[in-house]
């Protein structure tokens, strides 16, 4: 019995011995101190628990900045720091522009959000199960398409190749929808569900969008968002391709090492459907585009620039019934009156917020996270724990 209690214990000694060497790699004993009520020191501390390189921050309340800030370093290996005209690629938050753009078009008549949308394309965008069942705008844009991300989407990811897209949107997406297609895949590429009953989040769906913007107005889909909402926000650092992106002012991605506690860049790269999470902009260039949101759809300098009822149609909950609240394109938080959208890549992380009934608009970029890795994973934790932990005394520091 003796012998046995012995050998427990060593068991027990060498587990609570090799958490601990874990715990040290991981640093978690940074999550144990408590959250200054300093929002510099806060979020400091917070960057550096979450092995995120830097964030830019930006706040508006109505029509004016109130807060704008970059922390850490945009650029490690050329020590150049965050501010907030800092150009990150934002992921998955650019689908709010993208949504924007085919609104502005709707707001000119141009199609209907309950139209067919094989009415205005060159193929036919039909779920196999269910031929008959039209998909619509508003389907599309609340992801209660039944468009799923098939095994091609991530194929078309470009890290390590190329900084811009070396597939054209218009290709893909033909060949993504189109029986027999290269990249058709009748079961992976469609959901289960009838189209406009559950809600499946579709960045392929998204890319979808984008193209209807294009092919609606006649453009290709980055000279039709300059038209339709860069230029009327006076949004200049934004772009999709890095082509265009000055890389001096540019943020690097990074991918976190755990065991050696390095970071690496990943570099600049981009996909085939760009409207869904390529966009490049600043923070300071991004809260242009959300002043309409929070302020019935005039712009910071107090101009027309959406109409009140397509800010409210976009924020309103469109599908009820689908297990989401999600509006055309924004995530509606019914319990706190807010809105948001979040994006994570290899190597980005961002958020934005908004609450209309405050006025009040909030982002924050990051050029770290994104699960591609057990550290990406690691840093996308820290993400969301950087957001629970500095934003409400974020929210205390703007008030």
């Amino acid at each position: 019995m003796e012998e046995f209690l012995i050998r427990v214990i060593t068991v027990l000694f060498i587990v609570a011995v090799l958490l601990g060497i874990f715990g040290l790699v991981l640093d978690l004993q940074l999550y144990f101190k408590p959250v200054s009520s300093d929002l510099d020191v806060a979020v400091e501390e917070q960057l550096k628990a979450a092995k995120l390189p830097g964030v830019a921050m930006v706040a508006i309340k109505e029509n004016q900045v109130v807060f704008a800030k970059g922390y850490g370093l945009a650029n490690i290996e050329e020590n150049r720091p965050v501010s907030p005209d800092t150009v990150f690629q934002i992921a998955s938050v650019s689908k709010l522009v993208t949504a924007t753009t085919l609104m502005r078009l709707y707001e000119q008549g141009k199609f209907g959000l309950d139209d067919d949308i094989n009415a205005y394309l060159p193929f036919s965008v039909r779920n196999p199960t269910y031929p008959d069942t039209p998909i619509t705008f508003r389907m599309l844009l609340a992801h209660t398409s039944g468009i799923t991300d098939g095994p091609s989407y991530n194929a078309t990811y470009t890290i390590g190749k190329s900084e811009d897209p070396e597939l054209a949107l218009e290709e893909y997406l033909s060949g993504y929808f189109t029986p027999g297609g290269e990249y058709f895949d009748a079961k992976k590429n469609f959901s289960k569900n009838a189209p406009g009953t559950v809600y499946d989040y579709s960045n392929v769906g998204f890319g979808l969008v984008g193209y209807l913007a294009e092919r609606i107005a006649g453009k290709p889909f980055g000279q039709v968002c300059q038209e339709e909402v860069f230029i009327p926000l006076g949004m200049t650092s934004s772009t999709w391709y890095h082509r265009d992106v000055d890389k001096s002012v540019w943020a690097m991605p990074y991918s976190y090492n755990i065991l050696p506690r390095t970071y690496s860049p990943i570099g600049a790269y981009s996909f085939a459907t760009i409207p869904d999470g390529a966009l490049k902009t600043s923070a300071n260039d991004f809260a242009r585009f959300l002043a309409p949101f929070i302020n019935e759809g005039m712009t910071l300098e107090g101009q027309p620039y959406l109409k009140p009822e397509t800010v409210a149609e976009m924020l309103r909950v469109q599908y009820p019934d689908s297990g989401a609240t999600n509006g055309l394109a924004w995530e509606i938080n019914l319990n706190k009156s807010n809105s948001l959208h979040t994006g994570s890549d290899p190597g980005i992380s961002t958020i934005a917020v908004i609450s209309p009934s405050k006025h009040l608009g909030l982002i924050a970029f990051f050029n770290g996270g994104g699960a591609e890795s057990l550290g990406g994973l690691r840093s996308t934790f820290g993400f969301q724990r950087f957001i629970k932990n500095v934003f409400p005394i974020w929210l205390d520091h703007i008030r």
